[in-house]
């Protein structure tokens, strides 16, 4: 099995606030995961958003962002195999690819990390959205597979804040 979830060990791999890998450590590991579900493993991709993170940066103690964002990447990376990948894409997007995980694999995992994203959101008022979409073999590009969880995830937005669309 393709090892890809463990913290980064390299600082240009590593996202400096949350620990978690950073967008390109994920898009060099998600062109092999993606081959993997063409060789018939499947994968579900998972990617969430923290709404409302810019307006509470801007109200927050620098200290206690640092804190709280380290603590989301500890959450995230605790929530999910060794196997698994969590990155930062974006500051207010995390991607979480689930190897060897179908659609109700990728709505449990999902459903669990709502549950312990609770304490997050209480502290910060930060709302956090969550799209999942699984591999194809009608898809072609790993884009397209990131492109079905971008949708999912633009209709749990659509919905209010703290929802998951698979």
């Amino acid at each position: 099995m393709i090892q890809t979830g463990a913290r980064p060990k390299h600082p240009a791999l590593t996202d400096p606030d949350t620990g978690l890998a950073n967008r390109l450590h994920f898009e060099t590991v998600f062109s092999v995961v993606f081959a993997a579900g063409h060789r018939g493993i499947p994968v579900a991709v998972m990617l969430l958003e923290l709404e409302g993170l810019h307006e509470w940066e801007a109200r927050t103690p620098p200290a206690v962002v640092t804190r709280e964002l380290q603590a989301w990447g500890t959450l995230l990376d605790g929530a999910v195999r060794q196997v698994d990948l969590v990155a930062r894409m974006e500051p207010e997007r995390f991607a979480v690819v689930l190897l060897d995980c179908n659609l109700a694999g990728g709505r449990l995992v999902a459903d669990r990390l709502d549950t312990l994203a609770s304490g997050f959101r209480h502290r910060t008022g930060v709302g956090v959205s969550m799209g999942v979409a699984v591999f194809s073999r009608e898809m072609a590009k790993p884009g397209e597979l990131l492109d079905a969880a971008q949708r999912a995830l633009a209709r749990a937005r659509a919905r209010g804040r703290n929802q998951i669309e698979v």
